[in-house]
């Protein structure tokens, strides 16, 4: 018997903040990494994909991870772990879908409004990472880059560039674009107005998507994160 997903919003709400709280500390040993507290790992899967969210899990736990995870149709909600499993607040999404292709876009949208709701209701700090991803070292240990940018407490958003290899030492990237399906998002520093960014960016999705059948989440993602810079800040909810 599939167990579905809830589908009063206010339902999902509750349990985007109460597993987003659960698996807060990054590691399952909540005493090993005090600095990453405010910090939940996020990630997202359909059954489709599950080959690729068992492999990512495999690495995960590995190194002692612990994490939340989006399920984005009824039957990887069914058989996730009740007490990991985030439902979807947006669209589920079945089977195994491509660039270019609504659905995906979906995907991506769900993603988004994830994480600004569990900026939103918990002021957490939030590492999403798509579940094709693959660690094979922890990402958050000290000397790696992203551990070490996190506990610096300095970032709004850490991202990692679109590059065909790997860059140069001391490469410094322009700062206009990068992969949205592997980020860290602050929630705990200036959480409302990283909340009110991500909101500009799911309604700027959600109206692509319904005016012109598509709307990639990357693209707009990082048009907006463009036009917000290029105004300091000042034109529409940027909340700055």
């Amino acid at each position: 018997v599939v167990q579905y997903q809830p589908n009063d919003p206010e339902v999902i709400k509750r349990e985007i903040a109460d597993k987003a709280k659960l698996h807060a500390g990054i590691y399952v040993d909540k005493g090993a990494r005090p600095e990453f507290a405010k910090v939940v790992l996020v990630t997202a899967a359909n059954f489709a994909y599950f080959p690729f969210y068992r492999n990512w899990e495999c690495h995960a736990k590995r190194f002692g991870l612990d994490w939340a995870v989006v399920a984005n149709d009824d039957e990887s909600f069914h058989r996730l772990e009740a007490s990991r499993v985030i439902p979807v607040l947006g669209h589920r999404v079945t089977g195994m879908v491509g660039w270019g292709n609504v659905k995906l876009d979906y995907v991506g949208l769900n993603k988004m409004v994830t994480v600004k709701h569990i900026i939103e209701l918990t002021g957490l700090d939030v590492v999403f990472t798509d579940c094709d991803n693959v660690f094979i070292r922890d990402p958050f240990a000290a000397g790696v880059s992203l551990g070490d940018l996190i506990r610096k407490q300095e970032y709004d958003y850490i991202y990692q560039p679109e590059l065909s290899k790997r860059p140069p030492a001391g490469y410094r990237s322009p700062g206009d674009g990068g992969n949205t399906g592997f980020f860290f998002a602050a929630g705990s520093k200036k959480g409302a107005n990283m909340q009110a960014f991500f909101h500009v960016v799911c309604d700027e999705v959600a109206r692509k998507i319904a005016e012109k059948g598509h709307g990639a989440d990357q693209n707009i993602f990082w048009q907006t994160f463009n036009a917000m810079r290029a105004a300091r800040g000042k034109t529409l909810d940027f909340g700055f």
